[in-house]
């Protein structure tokens, strides 16, 4: 028989399981948000290349983001060491933080007045503020890719068929979106991140290709072949891009007061400055 202490207690589990459940709902797997919209096809891009920054230092560039009328940048430890540097619209490359080869620096984005840098390998997470004082330290348990952010949360990936939406103050999932698509499999290779209204744009590693995927939905709605990049390059440009294999396309930031993309790969001599179009 059931005694109201029995049925108090039923009912506050049965409240509890709600809440849990509504709470995976909102925050949780991968698929519990996203598998409510179906994709479709991912529509073509086209980049139209205004200008071209060209670079006094190369940089291993492993993120990047506009900033009062500059790019900051995180480079990585191939070739170089991980740093942040300040470039001008002008080309001028100027350091602001080394820290060596102590760690493989990779993402980064600014939030809040602080620069946030993801390492590869080393599930670290620095903060700094503008001028790159390191302030603190948060541990990631993943890998650290590309970093973005959307005012509140910081958005990072992992190489994964998924990206993350985390808290800046501890680094602690609060959700977790998949990238899906129309065509079969995972997609896989996430790199450099930038939220630009609404969409996140993404490198995939080692392609030419540049993603737009609705973090609302997880779908993989467009798709730029940046083979423009490459057919606008200098003879010099080229040589510099196949000179190894890790000098692949990653770097992506916009400009909110001119509505410019900023893109580039790792120890590219260029910077190519531009839009996204629907191609036709």
């Amino acid at each position: 028989m059931l005694t109201r202490r029995t049925g108090l207690l039923l009912g506050t589990a049965a409240l509890a399981i709600a809440v849990a459940a509504g709470a995976f709902f909102l925050w949780g797997g991968p698929d519990t948000l996203n598998a409510q919209t179906t994709c479709r096809e991912p529509a073509p891009l086209r980049f139209e290349i205004a200008s071209k920054i060209e670079r006094s230092e190369l940089g291993f560039t492993q993120g990047l983001e506009v900033r009062d009328g500059q790019l900051y940048e995180s480079t990585g430890r191939i070739a170089g060491t991980t740093r942040i540097n300040v470039i001008s619209f002008d080309g001028q490359v100027r350091t602001l933080t080394d820290l060596g080869t102590t760690v493989f620096g990779e993402g980064l984005t600014i939030l809040n007045d602080q620069i946030y840098q993801l390492t590869w390998q080393d599930h670290q997470v620095f903060v700094y503020d503008l001028a790159a004082k390191r302030q603190r330290a948060m541990r990631n348990p993943r890998e650290g890719w590309g970093l973005t952010n959307d005012g509140t949360s910081l958005i990072f990936s992992d190489g994964g068929p998924s990206f993350y939406y985390v808290d800046p103050q501890t680094f602690a999932v609060r959700r977790t979106v998949k990238v899906r698509s129309t065509r079969p499999g995972d997609i896989v290779g996430l790199n450099e991140l930038e939220l630009v209204r609404g969409r996140l744009y993404g490198n995939i590693f080692t392609t030419w290709s540049i993603v737009r995927i609705d973090p609302a939905s997880g779908c993989d709605e467009a798709r730029a072949d940046m083979g423009s990049l490459w057919r606008s390059m200098s003879d010099a440009d080229k040589k510099q891009v196949t000179g190894s294999q890790e000098n692949v396309l990653n770097g992506i930031a916009y400009d909110k007061s001119s509505g410019l993309f900023y893109l580039t790969g790792k120890r590219w001599l260029s910077i190519f400055v531009g839009k996204f179009v629907a191609q036709k």
